[in-house]
């Protein structure tokens, strides 16, 4: 979900070595001098046999004539050599560049879970870090400079639930324990790149991963009321009028705590921020990075409906915002989709004047393709199929790779869950 702002490029590919041009043959060369020599030594020959045996100067008034007259049909003859030299005097036509192959077959969904899984089991590490022990994930793989983060290890703890990847070197208490050890002063959490103080973003992103993997109910508890009141427009003005952090908060809350007295008003405050377009034939929605803003994102669409039907599953008016997530499906649905990934910043002033910064990665064709295949709510299957193929254009080798080169483990987290959901919703049973 969030990436700091480092740019790594991406080696350069090997270029492949020049290929030697092909040695023709004496003969062949040869035949290449006479084409291109042989007209010319022609055309000498005929001009001086034209003035000293075939035209008299009797013939012409002025001697001035008889020379250009000689001229053209030297110049005549030459041509006409060369032409024929051009039809019948090269070698053999080259043969037409093999068509080209088309690209290998894209590799299964088993191999591309297991090689995820492969890639998340080697990334995982133990350290000692500021007087605690911490066993998880940094946040980009293959980062093995900066040490597990709440962030990482979340995502990778994720992927260890959602794949059930069961391996003696990942104790999920472990993992968990570590979590609690990097939370910010007063609990909760945050990003690498903010401050000490907890947001709810990163909070509610954590606090679902753990539990997932196991995380005791009076923990929990303790951690969900840590989560409510940070979600306070009085406390966080900027994050309550962001979209992205209003989709996480709901979905969390729907999953780990469905009878909190937050997760309505949040619902409803996220349907109050929709841009409704009334005049197609069915009600559409979108949503933009803040709430009620003209501007459409794809990214933030997508996630505003995923939200939405989570709250509708779970709460008693639900029925309003499955309408609502209903509109965002049509509007992804009948628009033509921008699906690139984007980057979004989100800022918050502190009180010493300067400003807390996250910058949070939106992989857009992985977030379309889960709203496009929720229960109840399909979309349009060519859509689905495009945001698919989108999804998989980033992989390569168990990652995926992010627009600047780098590899988060968020990245492989989403896109390795859109494989494997597409293809149990299309792998008929029986």
């Amino acid at each position: 979900m969030t990436h700091t702002n480092r740019a790594r490029p991406a080696a350069p590919a090997p270029s492949a070595p020049p290929t030697p041009p092909d040695r023709p043959d004496t003969w062949q060369r040869l035949k290449d001098a006479l084409v291109s020599l042989g007209p010319f030594t022609a055309a000498l020959i005929a001009y001086k046999g034209l003035l000293d045996y075939a035209l008299p100067e009797d013939w012409f008034s002025v001697s001035l004539v008889r020379y250009l007259f000689a001229g053209l049909c030297a110049l005549s003859i030459g041509l006409a050599l060369r032409l024929v030299g051009q039809l019948y005097a090269t070698g053999p036509v080259a043969p037409l560049p093999p068509e080209p192959q088309p690209p290998s077959q894209a590799p299964s969904v088993r191999r591309v879970i297991d090689d995820s899984a492969r890639g998340l089991l080697a990334e995982f590490r133990e350290v000692h870090h500021r007087d605690a022990a911490l066993a998880g994930w940094s946040q980009y793989l293959n980062d093995h400079h900066v040490p597990p983060t709440a962030v990482g290890t979340s995502y990778g703890l994720r992927m260890v639930t959602a794949f059930d990847i069961r391996d003696p070197r990942i104790n999920r208490r472990q993992v968990i324990d570590s979590l609690l050890a990097l939370q910010k002063p007063g609990g909760g959490w945050a990003a690498s790149t903010q401050r000490d103080r907890a947001r709810p973003e990163i909070t509610a992103w954590v606090l679902a991963a753990m539990v997932r993997g196991g995380l005791d109910n009076a923990t929990k508890n303790d951690s969900v009321r840590l989560l409510e009141d940070m979600l306070d427009p009085r406390e966080d003005p900027v994050g309550m009028d962001r979209t992205t952090v209003l989709t996480v908060a709901i979905s969390t809350l729907a999953e780990i705590a469905p009878a909190s007295p937050q997760l309505s008003w949040l619902a409803r405050r996220l349907v109050d921020g929709a841009h409704m377009d009334d005049d197609a034939a069915s009600p559409m929605a979108h949503w933009g990075e803040r709430l009620r803003a003209s501007t459409k994102s794809v990214a933030h669409t997508a996630r505003a409906v995923i939200a939405l039907h989570c709250a509708a599953g779970v709460l008693s008016d639900g029925e309003m915002f499955e309408n609502t997530a209903r509109a965002g499906i049509r509007w992804l649905s009948d628009t033509d989709l921008d699906l690139r990934s984007t980057d979004e910043q989100l800022r918050r002033p502190v009180d010493d004047g300067t400003v807390d910064a996250l910058l949070v990665g939106h992989f857009t064709p992985a977030w379309v393709a889960r709203a496009l295949m929720l229960p109840g709510l399909q979309g349009c299957e060519e859509k689905l199929k495009e945001a698919v193929g989108e999804t998989l254009k980033s992989y390569k080798d168990g990652t995926w790779r992010w627009h600047d080169g780098t590899r988060p483990i968020w990245m492989t987290y989403q896109g390795a869950v859109v494989v494997r959901d597409y293809a149990l919703r299309t792998t008929p049973c029986g």
